[in-house]
């Protein structure tokens, strides 16, 4: 009777996960076989739940040729540890569009037997719908910095006649002095304004806590700079220099904060570079790390102020080449960022020469 029972309750968990279309399996390790899957989880990849309990390798054959050699060592990982969640993988199914499916599964032991249950889920609607926000934040934050810069160089010649035009009226009627200040201080408004409103944005953004996941980093900084080369035009005189692989190349980040610090970088190499100066981005894969570099050739930092450039409210903060300021919170959120994401960042410098910033993060 219990027997009876506990089939006819397991019957109906199972109709009850068909019904909600969530895809489960259960996988005996040392046999390396499927014990049971269900019609959800054998239509995720493809297949029929008839073809993958015979040759579970099947359904490795659809994972993403890039994704095998990761999902080997998530495998590795769950029999060391026990449980692994949120696996995002790539599943190619003849016929059909791209998916990306999240695994998640727990070593389940039964005395000698050691088993994997899990469920998996498609997450590709997700996954596009992030991309786009990606997508238009990047361009959004390149448009911001671009737009500060640009704008700077106005606001600051705009003080700098006025404060000419001062000495010339110094005997002019009091009511033409005061609107020439108001004119000065507004502009002073407007330049800092812009300013404060980048600064904020990179401030809020890294006041969250971290949500890691497995990003193509070769995609997204291609991306951030191709923003800048195209937003940029004849508003930002720079050159961008892009070095990627072509292969991709993955890793753990929290995508926004981790793409916010290189916007932010590349945001202080603008501001250091004079026009028609060159700015490099590049991306190195180093196996168990990544390391992303970028370079510029303009000002430099002056020696005396390189010990305290990651400080918070630093004193070595200063002006840019077309007078933008600075509050000086930028480095040191750039490096508590990199150090949650287990990193480490550095630089090296020459005065009249140019600088250049490491970023240098596991991939996992």
């Amino acid at each position: 009777m219990h027997n009876t029972l506990a089939l006819r309750h397991a019957s109906l968990v199972e109709k009850a996960a068909e019904a909600f279309e969530q895809a489960y399996f259960l996988y005996h390790c040392d046999q390396g076989k499927l014990q049971y899957l269900n019609q959800s989880f054998a239509q995720l990849f493809g297949l029929s739940a008839q073809a993958a309990l015979q040759d579970p390798f099947l359904l490795l054959d659809r994972v993403h040729p890039e994704d095998q050699a990761f999902l080997r060592e998530q495998y590795q990982k769950i029999m060391a540890t026990g449980a692994q969640e949120g696996i995002e993988i790539r599943v190619k199914v003849p016929g059909q569009a791209l998916k990306w499916v999240c695994v998640s599964c727990t070593r389940v032991d039964e005395g000698q037997d050691r088993y994997l249950a899990g469920f998996a889920t498609d997450i590709t609607k997700r996954k596009e719908y992030q991309n786009n926000i990606l997508k238009f934040n990047s361009k959004k934050n390149s448009t911001l910095e671009i737009l500060s810069h640009d704008l700077a160089a106005p606001f600051a010649n705009i003080e700098g006649m006025v404060r000419l035009l001062e000495l010339e009226l110094t005997a002019a009627n009091p009511a033409v002095m005061e609107l020439v200040t108001y004119i000065k201080e507004n502009a002073k408004k407007g330049s800092d304004l812009i300013r404060d409103f980048v600064d904020n944005e990179f401030l809020e953004s890294s006041q969250v806590v971290l949500h890691l996941e497995r990003v193509n980093l070769a995609q997204r900084i291609s991306i951030m700079v191709e923003n800048y080369q195209q937003v940029g035009g004849s508003l930002l005189t720079k050159n961008f220099v892009l070095n990627v692989p072509s292969e991709p190349v993955f890793a753990y980040i929290d995508v926004m904060k981790f793409m916010q610090v290189l916007n932010n970088l590349v945001s202080n190499a603008i501001k250091f570079t004079s026009d028609h100066g060159t700015i490099t981005v590049a991306l190195q894969d180093q196996g168990p790390t990544v390391l992303v570099s970028i370079a510029d050739n303009g000002i430099g930092i002056p020696e005396d102020l390189k010990p305290f450039l990651f400080d918070k409210f630093t004193k070595a903060r200063r002006k840019g080449v077309r007078g933008e300021k600075s509050v000086g919170l930028g480095m040191s959120i750039i490096k508590n960022i990199v150090e949650l994401h287990q990193g480490i960042v550095w630089f090296e410098s020459k005065e009249g020469e140019g600088s250049t910033f490491f970023v240098q993060i596991p991939k996992s």
